[in-house]
Formats: C-alpha cells, structure tokens, sequence
C-alpha cells in the first residue's frame, strides 16, 4: 500500500492544499512554494525559489520562531493589506539536513467578517438604546413565538425584566393558550390587529393600553410580528372623570347630587358603596362613624379595593362636607415637585417657581387626600408630619407661616408595619396618620360581594354603553366567583365593561368576551377541575339520615370556619346557641384527630 504513494503524485496534492505552504531550509531560502503561496506573492516563481522567506515577509517574531527550528503556531503576520496566521513545522531529515515548512492561513477575510459583524453589533446595541428611550412598548417575536425584542416601557406596562423575558415564548411568560395571544395570532393570519385592554399586574395594578400587533416580512416571507402598546391608563382616568363631571351637569331625570358632592368635587358617598358581607358592612360603619371626627385617618387597601370611595364618602358625611376635598397622588410626581405642590412656592424659591398656594392652603376648612402615602420620600414625609403636628404650613422659599386647618386621609396599599419595616414609611407619621385605621378587605376574602357587584357593574355600563345583555353565562359565572381577582373590584368592573364592549347580539357574556389573560385563566381552570364527587351515600331508616346528614354538614361547616362556632352558625344559618346544642348532641370534637373540643368560637385544650 505504502509503496503506491507515489502513485498518488504527491505534487499535486503539494498544489492542491488551500493555505499557502512554502519549504525553506534553517537559513529561510525557499526551495518550494505550492500553488497557493505563489497567488499569494502574486509574483514569478522563478524569482522566489531562491529567494529568502525573511525578505518576502518581513517579520522580527518569524526570524526568531525559524531560528529556533521547534514547532510553532499561530504566528500573526501581515503581508501588505492581507492578514496571516503562520504555523512553523521543522522537517528533519537527518541530523545536519533540516527544513523549514511554513503554512499560512489568509485570515483577510474572516478578519473582514469579523469587523463587520462587531459594528452589526454595536448598531444593534445602539437601535436597543433608542428604542428604549420610547414611550411606547415594544415586543417582537420569530416564527417560534420567541421574544426576539422586548424594550423598557413594555417592561414597565406589564412590570417585567426585559432581560428575564427575552428568548422565551410569550405563552410561558404569560401563561396563555395561543389562540388568546395578539401576537401569535397576527403572524398565523398576517394581519394587523388594534385593540385597547385593561389589563392587571402582578401587583394588581390596572393598566390600560392601546395596541398594535404587526405580522413582520421578509419579502414573501412571514418571520415574526411586533406589537406597539401605548400606556393610556392616565388619559383613562381623565377621561372618566371629564365625562363625570359633564353628566353631573345634566340633571334632567336624574336626582339632584347632594349639596356636599356638588361643592367638592367629590362624587361619591357611602350609599354608592355596593356589597353585602357583614366585613365590607362593618367596615363601612367604622368609616362612618369617623366621618363625624377631625381626626386623620390611614386606609389601608390593596389596588383596586376602593380607597378614594372610602375618602370621598368620609369627607361628603362630615363637617366639612361644604369645603374643599382635594386629593394628590403622592406616587404620580418626583419629590421635589410634590413639595412644592403640597407647601406652595413663592417667586425665586427655584428657577422658574412662582406665587402659588400649596394643597394644604387650598384645602383649609376641608380635606386633603394623600394616595399612596408609601410612596413619598422620607425626606418629604418628615415635613409633612411637622404641619400635621404643628397645623401650620410655609411656603417653599418664604418665611410667613399660614395656619392651616386641614383633615388629613392618606391611603396606603400594603400593610403599614411592612413599609414601615422596608423604609418606605416613617413610624412617627403612620401614629400621626393612623389615629383613625380603616381596613378595606380585598376581594377575594368577601366572595360573597361579587354577585351584587357583578349584577351593580352589568346595569352601570350596560346602559352607558346601550347594551342588553341578561347576565354571565353559568361557566363564567363560576369562574367569576372562584377567580382571586387581584386587582380587586376595579379589575372585576374593567373586566365587565371590557365584555360589554364585545357584545353584539348575545343574550349572555360567555368566555369569547372576557380579556385574553382572564380567558386563558379559565380553560387552565376547566382543564384542571377535578371531576365533581357524588355525595356520599347514606344508609339506615330517614331520621338516622338525616341525623348523617346534619352531622356531616356541621363538620364541613366548622372546618370551613377553621372551628369558630360563629362563623360556622352563620354558614349553616342556624344561631350560635343552636349549633352548640348540635355539638354536644353529636359529640364532634374538632379538630376530630387532635381531640380539641370546640367552645363558643374558639378551641381549648
């Protein structure tokens, strides 16, 4: 076999090789060059056999690499405008007969790429920065459904991480079937999609935005799509209350607002207050007994539980329902315009600052709302609880001190001892605050409220929006009373004015109307309903039946209650004292594994 090589006719293989290869002996004189090494001098061979390696590329690194006759590689050399990589190989043939083999690699080109593709780099990085700088959201997908681009403002509409969020599919991020994504459904169908959507956060924020999904192409071919969102939750707002504000001037078969609402600019009282657990109801009584007070109060609530409600019908059944009610959110401007918006500023105090009464003078004899009170600076909250202190406001840059009479409401959407814990409230402020402590339960804790809201909501926007429906479809119905309603009843009544706006001719709101975020909810929550056990089955004669029957009704009803006897009575509507009398009769102890007995509401040992 070995004797056939050259058969093989080395040379040509020699001529054949794509990098240029060049045999010099130890003094550097080229005895051979290949084809490629000759294209790459672009010179007669003729004149470079003979000649010396040194001449042809003059390279300190190389004389010394070849003076050292020991394998050497990725020696970097430059040959006019082309780029090398040199690798040396000594040929031994005997002790005084050794060769130089040069090989150089041409990386000119690969060097070229890799400029080009550094400064493709660097534009994509510099497009990344200025996209960031809108105030638009951006969101691009591939084919796969990957998120491709996903700037800041989108970032901040759906309270994510870009960087976590990009290089998944937008149905793991978002946990949604893909029929219900805007963006999966733009690119199967190549169209272009515009809707507006209140949405909630995580946090349980309504956000409500105007969007449009665009399918992307490359020629004839579809390689993705692109949604713009624009946060219009503000402009929302005043909208609402520019068209509340005009429908109070149109008093023609409606009743006349009271005298309080008409002069404060507040519009709403306790009677608009709409539920029907004994939670909201007893905290509706504490919020009305404190109406007759001057004292401050804290209202404590998550997002969306009705908090300026609360503020406004406290203000409208006091006092000082025929003064100002002002409310500032305090999350909605940087500290240092918040202080001169609530103290006032005199000509000079700043650049640009003129003669203006602050909040607190504006409100004097009336009240001052302060939302989201966890959200102004320390810095700001120490002033503040100076003028509540004090009852005396100054102006930025004046010495004249103003007496103020103000009543103070301020909201806070978590619990205070934890903002207080996190540095985002001052302990001196929330005692001054919470002389008066109201708590607004959140929905989920009061389900028994969402029917009277669902049916309160339908009848509202129904006849703002002149439709007729008759009510939820059962399965949505459902779905509706077990749902954990995050943002409360404001995202349940966003959610039905949404629906509305999608009904047609239907008699029933169905699953086809809801948001695709609450849609998506629901087919995960069908999917993964355990199938319905049929009750258990009782034996014996009708009074032994029914004695099985009471029995296991009151032990569900005490477990339900976690064993308060109160509770537990008012879920079976029977009285404390008759459902005690039912205790002893059958002996339940709760709970049974434990033997703690159960005693008129709580458990003893």
């Amino acid at each position: 076999m070995f004797d056939a090589i050259p058969a093989l006719k080395l040379q040509e293989v020699w001529h054949s090789c794509f990098d240029s290869m060049i045999l010099t002996d130890i003094q550097g004189e080229v005895l051979s060059l290949n084809r490629s090494a000759r294209r790459l001098f672009s010179s007669d061979p003729g004149k470079l056999l003979g000649s010396s390696i040194f001449e042809l590329i003059p390279s300190e690194e190389l004389k010394k690499c070849c003076q050292t006759r020991t394998s050497k590689t990725g020696i970097a050399l430059s040959l006019g405008t082309q780029q090398l990589i040199a690798n040396i190989l000594p040929v031994k043939i005997s002790e005084d007969c050794v060769f130089l083999l040069l090989i150089l690699k041409n990386i000119t080109q690969i060097q070229l790429l890799h400029q080009q593709l550094q400064q493709m780099n660097e534009i994509n990085h510099l497009y990344d920065t200025m996209l960031d700088q809108l105030d638009e959201g951006i969101c691009v997908i591939d084919q796969q459904g990957k998120i491709l681009f996903y700037n800041r403002k989108m970032g901040e509409i759906d309270v994510l991480e870009p960087e976590a969020v990009r290089g998944r599919r937008v149905t793991e991020v978002w946990s949604l079937d893909e029929t219900a994504s805007t963006l999966l459904t733009a690119f199967k169908t190549g169209k272009t999609l515009s809707q507006r959507e209140t949405h909630f956060t995580r946090n349980g924020k309504a956000v409500t935005t105007l969007s449009r999904t665009i399918p992307l192409f490359l020629g004839p071919k579809k390689v993705g799509a692109m949604e713009i969102a624009k946060d219009i939750t503000e402009q929302k707002k005043l909208t609402e209350t520019i068209m509340h504000l005009q429908k109070q001037n149109v008093t023609e078969g409606t009743e006349k607002p009271s005298a309080a609402v008409k002069n404060s600019s507040t519009r709403f009282l306790f009677s608009d207050i709409v539920y029907k657990s004994r939670e909201m109801a007893h905290t509706v009584e504490q919020a009305r007994r404190a109406a007759r007070s001057r004292s401050n109060i804290l209202i404590v609530g998550e997002t969306g539980t009705g908090k300026e409600m609360f503020a406004q019908s406290i203000h409208n059944e006091s006092p000082r329902k025929h003064k100002p009610f002002i409310a500032q959110n305090c999350a909605a401007l940087p500290e240092s315009l918040l202080e001169g918006l609530l103290f006032g500023t005199t000509v000079g105090s700043f650049t640009g600052a003129v003669d203006r009464a602050g909040l607190f003078e504006q409100a004097h004899g009336g009240t001052l709302l302060l939302d989201e009170i966890n959200s102004m600076g320390t810095d700001l909250q120490a002033k503040l609880l100076r003028v509540l202190q004090e009852r005396k406001t100054q102006r930025l840059g004046s010495s004249k001190v103003v007496d103020v009479d103000v009543r103070v409401i301020a909201t806070i959407n978590e619990d205070p001892l934890d903002a207080i814990a996190k540095g985002r409230l001052r302990e001196d402020l929330y005692y001054r605050l919470s002389v008066v402590h109201i708590v607004i339960p959140p929905l989920n804790s009061r389900k028994e409220d969402i029917p009277v809201l669902i049916d309160y909501f339908l009848k509202k926007h129904a006849r703002a929006l002149d439709v007729d429906v008759k009510g939820l479809d059962p399965d949505v119905y459902q779905f509706f009373l077990q749902y954990h309603w995050p943002g409360n009843v404001r995202q349940l009544e966003h959610t039905l004015e949404g629906a509305l706006n999608l009904v047609y001719d239907e008699a029933f709101i169905t699953i086809n109307h809801l948001p695709p975020a609450l849609k998506s909810k629901m087919i995960q929550q069908v999917q993964t309903q355990p199938p319905i056990k049929s009750p258990a089955r009782l034996t014996g004669t009708l009074p032994e039946q029914i004695e099985q029957l009471e029995r296991h009704l009151i032990e569900q009803a005490l477990q339900e209650a976690r064993g308060n006897i109160t509770k537990a009575s008012e879920r079976l509507g029977i009285s404390r004292q008759n459902l005690n009398y039912k205790l002893k009769k059958y002996n339940l102890l709760y709970p049974r594994q434990t033997g703690d007995r159960v005693n008129d509401g709580h458990l003893f040992r």
